[in-house]
């Protein structure tokens, strides 16, 4: 009898043990899926429901930046959530190669193919638009969650001044000062109301970026060829801050490149929405992905 009870409180704490979900992001275990032939991209996938979410980190960045998305949306039915290290940075290789948008998104796509994820929600923030907007060039299918993504609007009615500040920008990380540049590009992402604890997670991760990553990653990002003014027809929805130094037309450019698009735009956020105000984000992902 003795030997009964105590197989029966085994078996009840080990099915309790499966039960357990991870309490945070980095209690996951780590996955790998390879681009390039040998480049490894580091990510973490957590439930197995039909709905995928892909989260895409931006610049100097790594899937850490995610964590108040995963509390948020682990107890949701139906959801496999997807984070991912871009090459480069977080966990994830850092050869010494081009760090294009389409070397970006061939890495989103081997993580989403090894996956077996065909229709995907792609939840991009600041350099991780773009790369969820190439995935979508590249003839993924699904819609796309903008988080004060980075633009270059070659329209056509681009000024010579324009052109020569991005470029002067997509250049400002050249040199061996890089990792100052990077600190001080992170103090300029807060807002008035942005808490310390977000500066200081961007400070203690941004600036360790290798500098020929955050060179090649800049000069490339400004390139005319990754910005095609053609709509994506995908359902889209913008959440950005006027503390980014939106131009007074930002809404009616988003409206032309996303003819599906819930547009809100921010006062007072800092660039990190996401983690700024997770409450009312997840709020408005949860509502997007149900539509």
């Amino acid at each position: 009898m003795q030997e009964k009870v105590c197989l029966l409180l085994l078996i009840s704490m080990f099915l309790t043990g499966c039960c357990v979900k991870p309490e945070k992001l980095g209690d996951i275990e780590s996955a790998y899926a390879t681009v390039n032939g040998d480049v490894r991209v580091h990510y973490k996938s957590y439930g197995d429901g039909d709905k995928t979410i892909c989260f895409v980190h931006g610049f100097g960045c790594d899937l850490n930046t995610w964590e108040k998305q995963y509390e948020g949306l682990r107890d949701e039915q139906g959801l496999r959530l997807l984070f991912i290290d871009l090459p480069g940075y977080g966990e994830s290789s850092k050869p010494r190669t081009d760090y294009t948008l389409d070397f970006f998104a061939k890495a989103v796509n081997a993580v989403l193919d090894k996956e077996h994820v065909g229709t995907v929600v792609l939840v991009g923030h600041s350099l991780g638009t773009p790369v969820c907007r190439q995935v979508l060039l590249s003839g993924r299918q699904g819609n796309l969650v903008d988080i004060d993504g980075v633009y270059c609007f070659y329209d056509g009615t681009e000024t010579p001044e324009y052109v020569e500040a991005v470029n002067q920008f997509g250049h400002a990380f050249d040199g061996p000062e890089c990792s100052e540049v990077i600190a001080g590009f992170v103090t300029s992402l807060a807002g008035p109301e942005t808490p310390q604890s977000i500066t200081d997670y961007a400070m203690s991760v941004m600036p360790k970026t290798p500098q020929y990553v955050a060179s090649s990653t800049m000069r490339n990002l400004v390139e005319r060829q990754w910005w095609s003014q053609k709509p994506i027809e995908a359902k889209t929805m913008v959440i950005c801050t006027q503390n980014s130094g939106l131009a007074p037309d930002n809404r009616q450019k988003m409206e032309r490149l996303y003819p599906q698009l819930d547009y809100t735009e921010l006062t007072t956020c800092g660039h990190f929405i996401h983690m700024e105000q997770p409450e009312m984000f997840n709020e408005k992902l949860k509502t997007f992905i149900k539509e």
